[in-house]
């Protein structure tokens, strides 16, 4: 392992373990998509980031679930409310009688 590894490796081994853990960045991804960070979470989450893959790997994820679900809210699929089957009369005061025992 040449030094440039070896140093690499320490960095990355004391950045590990000096950072919150996983648990409380996992906490601060998921309220940076609800608000904005303060400079101290943004620095510690961006070091946290560049030495832990899961985490990377969480938040792609939660951005992707993100993109997804703003993009879907936009376009709202097409749905009749009035073609869809109702109950009959008969099955509602089945389930009237049933919730009144």
């Amino acid at each position: 392992m040449g030094i440039y590894a070896k140093t690499k490796h320490a960095i990355r081994y004391w950045l590990l373990r000096n950072l919150p853990p996983c648990q409380e960045a996992v906490v601060v991804i998921s309220d940076s998509m609800e608000r904005s960070l303060t400079l101290r979470e943004k620095f510690l989450l961006k070091l946290h980031l560049a030495v832990c893959s899961w985490c990377q790997w969480y938040m792609e994820n939660l951005l992707m679930l993100r993109q997804t679900l703003r993009a879907q809210a936009v376009e709202p699929p097409e749905t009749n409310f009035s073609a869809t089957p109702g109950l009959s009369a008969e099955a509602r005061e089945r389930i009237k009688e049933r919730l009144s025992k």
